[in-house]
């Protein structure tokens, strides 16, 4: 899936600097953290020392005289120091924990947050080749991959790297011998840590290419769900999921496989190089060369250096993993919007609007060269009907998909009231519109909600005045909590009809200038069909109505009809013009007429 699996560098500075927009504003955050990291890391390295001064100085005087007052005072002190370390060692790893973890969330929500703006802005070209589960996966698992690059990133990163040097210069400063002793193991410590980040960065690129599969397939089953049930193919599609969900359950085992390998491996270096220390040890004891506080001390700090190692080799991998996730969202930031708002917009009064449309020979096609229009002209006058009818793949729903700039037609001109809409800014011209559409899509939320799109302008009586001429209100005022009743996600307690009630209703709480109908009245039944007509006659006066009509019986009272054929307007007329030539027009309505008088005899 794409590039999914994709594992690049662990440090891309273009990248990072491409996250420092996102991450600037948080900086005083990151001075903190990074203050407190350091901090950490000299209370930590600071305990052993203290070790040794304690059993060097006032433990050994103590063992040859146990009544040494200043003795005793030196160790009663070192002691609360050491306690006091320990205490600021343990608020410092808290501290810096959940700053660092902060940091990283504030960055994804606004990256997150841009995201989502940037999405809701592209062209619905964009989405015509773009999974959904693709851009799930942006943005939710790569958005939190990321945050790993501030909260167990760069800056652990950096503490790892800056305590093994401490680690290292204390232990050369204690004793040469003995840290070149220690050293001795690191080749094959290195070697391990090698073999492991590959491995693990080959589990990881699997783990992640099955889980991108596992989500898209995931967005697909649930979106089709009804099909599925309908054809039976429920026991399939879970056959079908549950090969990718063992198959994202084999990378996660690998991985953790891998993990399972590495820390026993590193646990027995560990071991030797402590085993090394004590043979090697021994004799420097034996001989004064190194005092027994700080061999002690040299023993802790030979433990603790393998444990930011270990880590590192861990970050490492998931700063490759932020980073490939990085990538992938700046890819999608990086997709631009062709449909955008002129540098010097007209001037567009909603109020004064007369809701003129003209067409001047548009050719538009969605590939290149296959058009779908060609050559397209035509004119509705303010307050006038115009119906579309025609084969499917005519181009009856792209000429909508063009009025409402959800494309840009490659040839020819669109105006509104004589201004060509890509002179208008977005807002304006979308604002002018009412849409109802034959799929109707209703959020989860209260059917005032629904109405509305949470619109705080729109009042809820102008709400419950448009609910009532489309007759909404005659089912909602059935449902237990009235207009405000939940509605579940997309509709599903709501019958097909009554969806498309709520839509009709919906675009007339808007009040639009221009009310666009695309096979609005499909999925009605002939009773609320007969309601809507009604409706439609009233809220159409003085408001420009287009049309897409598959039932040719309700569009007989159009002002205009035009019959589209492969991209072209084959006939326009009336309803009693198209008849009376007995064209296409006539074919279609004669097909239909014959349809429903077998339905009936049936």
């Amino acid at each position: 899936m794409e590039d999914e699996g994709v594992l690049g560098k662990a440090y891309d500075a273009r990248l990072v600097k491409r996250l420092w927009p996102y991450a600037r504003p948080h900086m005083r955050l990151f001075a903190v953290a990074t203050m407190l990291v350091l901090l950490q890391i000299a209370a930590e390295q600071a305990a052993p020392l203290l070790m040794s001064l304690a059993i060097d100085g006032p433990m050994t005087a103590l063992a040859k005289d146990g009544s040494d007052a200043a003795a005793w005072d030196t160790l009663h002190g070192l002691s609360l120091i050491f306690i006091l370390v320990l205490v600021a060692d343990f608020a410092l790893r808290y501290f810096q924990t959940y700053a660092l973890n902060v940091l990283g969330q504030r960055v994804i929500f606004g990256l997150r947050s841009h995201l989502y703006r940037h999405l809701q802005g592209l062209p619905l070209r964009f989405y015509d080749r773009k999974p959904v589960g693709v851009l799930v996966t942006r943005t939710t698992n790569d958005i939190e991959a990321i945050g790993e690059i501030f909260s167990a990133g760069l800056v652990t990163m950096l503490a790892d790297v800056l305590k093994i040097i401490v680690i290292l210069g204390i232990m050369f400063a204690l004793n040469f011998e003995l840290a070149l002793v220690v050293l001795a193991v690191f080749p094959v410590m290195f070697l391990t840590t090698s073999i492991f980040r590959h491995r693990t960065r080959t589990a990881y690129r699997v783990m992640r290419t099955k889980l991108a599969e596992l989500n898209g397939f995931l967005v697909e089953a649930l979106g089709g769900l009804t099909v599925t049930r309908i054809f039976a193919q429920e026991k399939r599609q879970e056959e079908r999921y549950d090969k990718r969900n063992a198959a994202y359950r084999d990378a996660c085992l690998d991985t953790v496989q891998n993990f399972a390998l590495f820390y026993p491996v590193i646990e027995f270096i560990s071991t030797v190089s402590i085993g090394l220390l004590l043979w090697y040890g021994h004799g420097l004891i034996a001989d004064n060369t190194i005092a027994a506080g700080a061999f002690v001390a040299f023993f802790v700090y030979t433990q603790r250096l393998f444990r930011p190692m270990r880590e590192l080799s861990e970050h490492y991998t998931v700063l490759q993993s932020a980073m490939a996730s990085t990538e992938r969202v700046m890819q999608l930031l990086d997709e631009r919007n062709e449909i955008v708002d002129p540098p010097a917009p007209a001037t567009i009064n909603r109020v004064a609007m007369r809701g003129e449309i003209e067409f001047r020979d548009v050719w538009f096609a969605y590939q290149a060269d296959r058009w779908v229009l060609k050559g397209v002209s035509f004119r509705v006058p303010p307050g006038g009907t115009l119906a579309l009818v025609g084969a499917t793949g005519s181009g009856k729903t792209t000429i909508i998909n063009l009025l409402c700039r959800f494309y840009d037609a490659q040839k020819g001109q669109i105006l509104i009231d004589g201004v060509d809409i890509r002179e208008m800014r977005l807002d304006d011209l979308r604002s002018c519109f009412g849409l109802v559409l034959q799929d109707v899509f209703l959020f989860a939320g209260t059917v005032v909600e629904n109405l509305r799109l949470g619109d705080l302008s729109i009042s809820r009586e102008r709400v419950i005045e448009a609910a009532k001429d489309t007759g909404v209100d005659s089912f909602v005022s059935r449902l237990e909590k009235g207009y405000d009743s939940v509605i579940a996600e997309r509709g599903a307690t709501l019958s097909a009809g009554e969806r498309q009630l709520i839509a009709f209703a919906r675009a007339l709480a808007f009040d639009p200038r221009i009310l666009i109908l695309d096979e609005a009245t499909a999925n009605i039944d002939s009773e609320s069909e007969a309601r809507i007509q009604q409706a439609i006659e009233r809220t159409t006066h003085g408001r420009t109505t287009v049309a897409i009509a598959h039932r040719l019986s309700t569009i007989r009272h159009a002002g205009e009809i035009l019959v589209l054929h492969k991209g072209e307007v084959a006939e326009r007329g009336s309803h009693d013009e198209l008849l009376g030539r007995k064209g296409r027009y006539h074919q279609l309505y004669m097909l239909q007429f014959e349809e429903l008088v077998a339905s009936k005899d049936s």
